[in-house]
């Protein structure tokens, strides 16, 4: 069951995010409120729901102003989704380590890719903490297009790429070295080794904990790879790319 507070001043688009949740989730909705009120932020921490949804633009200023005052109060398991008509905020809201960003009005659609993006991570959260000592990391099996097997940690992966001539993955350790894949490696595959590792072209997926910086639509890698160019970022996986890089 995943608790959920949800504050914005138009009551009808209160009604449209709850129905949309409990008529598809697994949810109970904690406290609803219609502004950003002193009273809100005492309701918001007591309830510690695990999703805020917080408008952007309330009368009594603005949501990201009263998420960066209260967030200290909260614990790290309450992740906020900005919740608003304007697209405009999304890069101030991405700095404040929002989780993410769902536009008015809600549609199943893009709420679901919301509510999946938060119960995977939560799963994985779950994962590790069962499975994971505290100096132990996860090793990967990489399976090669010869057959050989490599077991790797994700801090030995820079990123993967769409070998376009071969027709296979490849993988790009963090010391510059290629490995091929085997065929059936497919890109659902690669990112479900780690949560590190996101799409950010049909061609790339970069490990995450490698970039250096985001520089318009190009990833800079840490050294020693550093002067690589070739990891462009594609517009249909910027917004996820921004999401996990600041979440980190």
């Amino acid at each position: 069951m995943t608790s959920i507070f949800i504050i914005d001043d138009d009551p009808a688009a209160i009604e449209l995010l709850k129905t949309l949740l409990t008529a598809n989730y697994q949810v109970s909705i904690t406290g609803e409120a219609g502004d950003t009120t002193p009273d809100t932020a005492d309701r918001l921490v007591e309830a510690a729901p695990d999703l805020l949804f917080l408008d952007v633009e309330l009368p009594s200023g603005m949501g990201l102003d009263f998420w960066t005052g209260v967030r200290p109060a909260l614990g790290p398991e309450t992740k906020v989704v900005f919740y608003t008509g304007w697209d405009r905020y999304v890069l101030d809201a991405l700095r404040r380590q929002a989780f993410d960003y769902l536009l008015k009005p809600a549609t199943l659609p893009e709420l679901q890719k919301v509510m999946t993006r938060y119960l995977e991570q939560r799963l994985e959260e779950m994962k590790r903490q069962h499975h994971s000592g505290p100096s132990t990391q996860a090793k990967i099996l990489v399976a090669n297009a010869i057959g050989d097997r490599i077991a790797l940690t994700a801090e030995q992966i820079a990123f993967f790429r769409f070998n376009t001539e071969r027709k296979l993955w490849e993988v790009v350790t963090a010391q510059g070295s290629t490995m091929l894949l085997r065929h059936r490696t497919t890109a659902d595959v690669i990112t479900g080794y780690s949560p590190a590792f996101v799409q950010i072209h049909k061609r790339y997926i970069v490990n995450t904990h490698k970039i250096a910086s985001i520089q318009d639509q190009l990833c800079m890698l840490a050294p020693p790879l550093d002067s690589c160019r070739e990891l462009l970022v594609s517009k249909n996986y910027r917004r996820e790319l921004l999401a996990t890089f600041y979440n980190m």
